[in-house]
């Protein structure tokens, strides 16, 4: 009975969320002492294609961080704080592109040692006006977090 109310609780508390365009719903443990984490993610993806890009062809990096979230059992529901960000390649050299996503974050949390899970889409815009196409998407990469007030510097190499 008791997976069945928190299962309705939380479709409940999605689509009331979804509706006033909320943030998504997580799950923060109950009883424990709430902990401050603050600092950021500095996430630079280094993008290969194999082939050299046409001028004006555009990388578009975005990110975001969760805190991670405990199993649900025996956990009050509260509103789940995103770190999110995006960023244009700022370097394209023949089939190689970088681009660096800052994603500053402070969430309150119930373990000082916990992580955080990362998210991203790495899209391509192939000229001025062209769709944005989606070419690699992760999500659910557990980091730790960092020092509190520092910042957490992440590489990610990917080859399409």
């Amino acid at each position: 009975m008791k997976r069945v109310c928190i299962a309705q609780s939380l479709l409940a508390a999605f689509l009331a969320s979804a509706a006033a365009g909320a943030a998504p719903v997580a799950v923060i443990g109950s009883g424990a002492a709430p902990v401050a984490h603050g600092g950021a993610y500095s996430i630079t993806f280094m993008v290969s294609t194999g082939v050299s890009q046409l001028p004006g062809t555009t990388y578009l990096c975005k990110a975001r961080a969760v805190p991670h979230a405990p199993a649900l059992d025996g956990y009050s529901l509260q509103a789940l704080p995103v770190a999110s960000g995006m960023a244009a390649a700022s370097r394209t050299v023949g089939s190689w592109a970088n681009c660096t996503v800052e994603l500053p974050f402070y969430w309150i949390g119930d373990d000082p040692g916990s992580q955080a899970l990362l998210s991203y889409e790495i899209d391509v815009v192939s000229g001025s006006g062209a769709q944005a196409t989606p070419l690699r998407v992760a999500e659910g990469i557990s980091v730790p977090y960092p020092s509190q007030g520092g910042t957490a510097r992440l590489s990610i190499n990917l080859s399409f």
